[in-house]
């Protein structure tokens, strides 16, 4: 049998991968469009194989890189935790001792836990291991995790990359009470297939497991799958029983053609709710489709009660947005879109809908019901903030607002009780933490705070509002050792996104901590195209309006300047994927302004996003484009003030943004500046997929290489 996830993602996904698959030749108005070609042909593979051999000869010649190597490495090694649920009085909770890639799973009774976090001691041979770093081979990593209401069944994610570079997700289930029965993959038989599940809920009584699958339509010849489209794709719901001898899985529900179900929950009334949303390049995406299941009565040959509901993510970037957050007097209800785009609280029930939380100015990103309190995770100028209300929408009294430190990013948010919530965080200076809340009184138990070996005493994270030409104000945080001086004493570090509506990124950075204690300092900004405040912020920064975000980013620039929070010379930019492109158009229209450029696979040539693989969601936030950095570089007359000193780092087996953006770029820029082997450097990192390597020890040496770069090349002379 061969195992298939939703085999369109997957085709999807080898289309992004790499490079174009033939030799390119070069054109008159695209001079390094062979880099376009596989890695493995003859010439790209000398040419990669000299840029590798200039950038390790550049870092041997740098003191600073053995030291920043050692501090990064010091500075990672100290014990990692985080609380994962607490069912029954039962922790489940995640444990990392220092260096190891993955983290581990333990299970410990609620006492134990807080005796032995009391006294600072290890789980290791305290607590039981449920998962570990034996339990996944080199070519998977840990996905995310599941327990039943009785805390006796284990329900697990393993992610696994294809020979292709793509990645498939595998839902295993293991028993909690028989630690001797192995492991069960989570899936249904389906023709020549075997089809594992995607989103999965308990029951009420722990007795069932619920999952959905992707499948090819039940009747009809079968098509090869190489031929299936988005539309042919149906998603079914099963059951299936855990408790005693495991008959195979029950199909109770089939959902419309073209539809895919991208969220099942189970009803504080034992109800089960399924949200669908349109499959790609299929109708109308933005609608989502929900149907309530009985699972005892539901069959196929009797639908379950469904209803349509424009459910719109709040961020494009985030899909899953659009979220069920409880039974609200028995009425479903969901965060959705609105109008304004920042998200509200809608009751949805079969005939109609209404609004129980209405939109604000700063985005609603997560709610979660919870005895009879509604949650409520609101991002304020890019720090998470929590208000609790009652099911009618009201303040919930002297306990609405639940104190965070800013700025911080709320990583998990769960409920762990009738009445207590479980909230893990973590921020620029404030290393990774779960705590528990009692809504009734507002008080809180810190379960684990991790403790690095970093000053974090003398830092210090300020927001500031930088006000532009056209009336913005654009959110930047500022994180320093001690007063920022400006003059000789500090390099600055402009961090950017500023795309599909992902907001700033505030949560905590080892590496980060490790720059700004050396003496640099931290910027990070929010400009339009991000998520800071709502769909309108992200729509005046992309498409035809990309030049907003462009010169929001100028202004927080010569703001920096012109506070005297660092001085000509002094500030760097940087960027990953999106935020490389932003930051690379920034440099290219202001070269003065900035001292050095780092981008982290990077989107560098707009015109040949076909051909270089681009998602579909791409053409929304590039449409329009004519022209990118690369042909503003291409264009720029040479010599060493055309562009600052250049970091790129990138992927090969990337397969969202070719590694060719940057080959051709670095390339461009070695052309334009021939006066130092540091002008123009390419660091080609280990890595699956768009993301960068999960080894700790490439992690180092990728932001070792990075530190000394800035540090050596980000001042002028």
């Amino acid at each position: 049998m061969r195992i298939r996830g939703r085999l369109l993602l997957m085709l999807m996904l080898g289309l992004l991968a790499g490079c174009t698959h033939a030799p390119v030749t070069v054109t008159d108005t695209d001079p390094h469009r062979w880099l376009e070609s596989p890695a493995s042909s003859p010439r790209v593979q000398a040419w990669l194989q000299q840029q590798a051999q200039s950038t390790q000869n550049w870092q041997q010649q740098q003191p600073n890189y053995h030291r920043f190597r050692e501090q990064l490495h010091a500075a990672w090694d100290h014990p990692k935790w985080m609380v994962a649920a607490i069912q029954r009085d039962q922790v489940f909770f995640y444990f990392n001792p220092g260096l190891e890639d993955h983290y581990s799973l333990y299970q410990q009774s609620y006492p134990a836990f807080i005796a032995d976090r009391a006294r600072g001691l290890a789980p290791v041979g305290r607590a039981r291991r449920l998962l570990g770093n034996d339990t996944f081979a080199d070519n998977t990593n840990p996905g995310a995790i599941s327990i039943s209401p009785d805390a006796q069944w284990l329900a697990y994610q393993v992610n696994r990359w294809m020979p292709s570079g793509n990645q498939q997700s595998l839902w295993y289930l293991q028993s909690l009470a028989d630690t001797t029965a192995a492991p069960l993959l989570l899936s249904v038989e389906h023709k020549v297939w075997t089809l594992p599940a995607e989103q999965l809920a308990w029951g009420r009584d722990s007795g069932r497991v619920f999952f959905t699958v992707s499948a090819p339509p039940v009747t009809g010849p079968m098509a090869a799958p190489d031929t299936l489209t988005g539309s042919d794709w149906q998603s079914r719901v099963y059951a299936w029983r855990v408790n005693g001898s495991i008959p195979a899985a029950e199909l109770i529900y089939l959902e419309a053609a073209s539809r895919h179900i991208e969220q099942l929950h189970v009803s504080d009334s034992g109800l089960l709710i399924a949200v669908a949303d349109q499959a790609s390049g299929v109708g109308d995406s933005n609608t989502r489709r929900w149907a309530v299941i009985e699972p005892d009565k539901a069959t196929i040959d009797a639908p379950a009660r469904a209803s349509r509901l424009s459910l719109q993510p709040t961020r494009t970037a985030d899909r899953h947005a659009a979220q069920f957050v409880g039974d609200i007097g028995g009425v479903p209800a969901f965060l959705a879109r609105g109008v304004r785009g920042t998200g509200a609280i809608m009751l949805a029930d079969t005939r109609q809908s209404r609004t129980l939380i209405p939109e604000s100015e700063v985005p609603l990103l997560s709610a979660l019901v919870l005895g009879e309190k509604l949650v409520l995770e609101y991002l304020v100028h890019g720090s998470s903030t929590l208000q609790v209300v009652d099911l009618d929408g009201r303040s919930a009294g002297d306990n609405d607002a639940l104190v965070l430190p800013a700025p911080v990013r709320i990583e998990a948010l769960r409920a762990a009780g009738e009445h207590e919530l479980l909230v893990s965080f973590s921020g620029m200076l404030t290393p990774p933490r779960s705590v528990l809340v009692d809504l009734r009184n507002g008080q809180q138990t810190i379960l684990t705070s991790d403790q690095p070996d970093v000053p974090l005493s003398d830092l210090r994270a300020s927001l500031f509002r930088v006000d532009t030409r056209d009336g913005v104000r654009v959110p930047v945080w500022v994180t320093s050792s001690g007063a920022m001086r400006g003059g000789d004493d500090d390099l600055m570090l402009l961090e950017v996104y500023g795309g599909f509506a992902s907001p700033m990124e505030t949560s905590f950075s080892i590496s980060r901590l490790v720059w700004v204690a050396n003496g640099g300092a931290l910027a990070i900004a929010g400009p339009r195209g991000g998520g800071d405040y709502g769909a309108s912020w992200h729509v005046d920064g992309s498409g035809e309006r990309r030049v907003n975000s462009i010169a929001d980013v100028l202004a927080v620039a010569g703001w920096l300047r012109d506070e005297r929070l660092t001085d000509n010379g002094r500030l760097a930019v940087s960027g990953r994927s999106h935020g490389g492109l932003l930051a690379a158009e920034v440099v290219l229209r202001a070269p003065d302004l900035f001292s050095a450029l780092v981008t982290d696979a990077a989107v560098f040539d707009l015109m040949r996003l076909d051909a270089l693989g681009g998602a579909g969601f791409w053409q929304q936030e590039y449409h329009g484009a004519t022209s990118s950095p690369y042909q503003m570089l291409l264009s720029a007359e040479p010599g060493p003030d055309a562009h600052p000193p250049a970091l790129l780092v990138t992927r090969a087996n990337d397969t969202v943004v070719a590694p060719a953006h940057s080959f051709k770029y670095v390339q461009a820029l070695q052309a334009k500046l021939s006066s130092a082997p540091a002008d123009a450097l390419l660091a080609v990192t280990p890595g699956r997929g768009h993301g960068s390597s999960e080894r700790v020890a490439d992690m180092i040496d990728d932001y070792a290489l990075r530190w000394t770069f800035l540090s050596r090349t980000g001042v002028k002379d």
